[in-house]
């Protein structure tokens, strides 16, 4: 093993990283006489059933069902008392999430939040609406809805992988970390440290995200909803940064004051 390979955070390098990600991604494959609906299918019957409360499956059971048909169930159990078309949307961002699945699938995805983006937004909860972004990041029908959702569903990863290791500080995530104290350890990839007396790059970055979506009709109301929960949920890194930048400059004016 090189020098390289052994200071790498992925045993392997990117050869293991791209190796694992592959296999998370072999398609959930039917079983005969299963499909996914048509790119065509008529939605309103979809949105007025209701998915019933699960039927116990002799198959999957068995361990005999397909693997679309024990996503299917999955489903079904998870989003119980909801639209069938909350549970047809569930299906087909599971199989978009593979490297193959039937021709109709991205069409229809897009045709969902085209023609019931409403009812879907009233329907799913937020982490769907989440996977709804990364799907469009892959399998949008424009360029817009394609670097508006791969960019959003970057952003909620990386919050997921800092909010996860942050709950190990013994932090609660509304509480914001104390001014004094802090590490002078650099920054990876040396990168400059975010400024709380001036930095502008929480506001540039959900300003670019927000300009980004207004210029598609069917991505929009998804990703400025992302958005605006966002910057309303106090358990952020963007709230944190705003109270502590908040905590200084009122220390700063008192300092001001007394000295004046």
């Amino acid at each position: 093993m090189s020098d390289s390979e052994e200071r790498c955070t992925y045993p392997g390098g990117i050869d293991a990283v791209l190796e694992e990600m592959e296999a998370r991604r072999a398609p959930l494959d039917f079983a005969p006489g299963e499909a996914l609906p048509p790119r065509d299918v008529d939605l309103a019957p979809l949105r007025a059933a209701r998915v019933p409360p699960p039927a116990e499956d002799p198959e999957r059971r068995a361990g005999l069902a397909s693997p679309n048909r024990r996503k299917y169930l999955a489903l079904r159990e998870e989003l119980a008392g909801r639209s069938e078309l909350a549970c047809l949307h569930g299906l087909l961002v599971a199989h978009l999430r593979k490297r193959a699945q039937p021709p109709q699938t991205a069409p229809l995805f897009v045709r969902l939040w085209a023609e019931e983006g409403a009812h879907l937004l009233e329907e799913l909860n937020l982490r769907w609406q989440v996977s709804a972004l990364t799907t469009f990041g892959t399998h949008g029908a424009t360029e817009t809805q394609r670097m508006v959702g791969e960019s959003l569903s970057t952003l909620f990863a990386m919050m997921k992988l800092y909010e996860t290791e942050r709950r190990y500080s013994g932090f609660d995530p509304e509480r914001s970390f104390r001014l004094r104290g802090r590490s002078r350890a650099p920054l990876p990839l040396e990168m400059d440290a975010y400024s709380l007396d001036a930095g502008g790059l929480d506001v540039n970055l959900l300003g670019r995200l927000w300009r980004m979506a207004e210029g598609d009709a069917v991505i929009r109301p998804l990703a400025h909803g992302m958005l605006d929960r966002l910057m309303h949920d106090p358990r952020t890194v963007f709230r944190r940064l705003r109270s502590m930048r908040v905590r200084k400059a009122r220390r700063a004016a008192r300092a001001a004051r007394a000295a004046g």
